[in-house]
């Protein structure tokens, strides 16, 4: 099994990333710019702090995008986990093994320094994210 899986970040969905972020600038977070993923449909934004986890912002921009039913019956809530791999593919495959369900093919994310990404699911731990740098 691959130990290079690397915690990368938290993923949170919410309504609004500006009402998040003016409250997350006074807990000491340094705010990213809003960026566009336009594969989900959603905006993003990434917060950091020194000795924290990074945190990243997930707003739907319309009904279409994936978190949009998340928003709609939680509200503003974690709901991913992000860890950064060497190889996608390998990572992949050693986590459908583990019967993780891949949510869909990895993608080139527009909106995290162009790397990949896919998300998959598994009924013991959730929803992650594996990202790899390009």
């Amino acid at each position: 099994m691959n130990s290079n899986y690397v915690f990368h970040h938290l993923g949170i969905a919410t309504r609004s990333i500006e009402n998040c972020v003016s409250i997350y600038s006074k807990l000491g977070y340094s705010i990213s710019d809003i960026r566009v993923e336009p594969s989900q449909n959603v905006k993003i934004c990434f917060l950091s702090k020194e000795g924290g986890p990074l945190l990243e912002l997930v707003e739907p921009q319309n009904n279409d995008s994936p978190v949009s039913n998340i928003v709609k019956n939680s509200g503003t809530t974690p709901y991913h986990t992000c860890y950064q791999v060497e190889n996608l593919q390998e990572s992949l495959d050693e986590l459908e093994e583990l019967n993780f369900s891949v949510l869909f093919e990895p993608l080139k994310s527009e909106a995290m320094d162009e790397g990949l990404f896919c998300y998959l699911f598994s009924a013991e731990i959730g929803l992650i994210e594996l990202y790899q740098r390009i």
